[in-house]
């Protein structure tokens, strides 16, 4: 059994980077991901924990169409 790479926002958004320094992902759009329910996530308190490796998943998916604008 393997564990998720559980992140905050802006833990995603470092680790995004470090994949891809030029990445124009922010945390605006990883929580907007979350809040149509793209990713897998939850909420504790204030703080929204996503599925790293989901939202990796979502994001490198080259037959989903990603909306530019949300």
């Amino acid at each position: 059994m393997t564990l998720p790479k559980l992140r905050t926002v802006a833990e995603c958004r470092k680790e995004i980077l470090k994949l891809d320094e030029g990445s124009i992902v922010c945390e605006y759009y990883i929580r907007k991901l979350c809040e149509n329910n793209l990713v897998k996530h939850f909420k504790s308190g204030k703080k929204l924990f996503v599925n790293f490796d989901d939202l990796i998943r979502y994001l490198s998916d080259e037959e989903s169409e990603v909306p530019v604008c949300m």
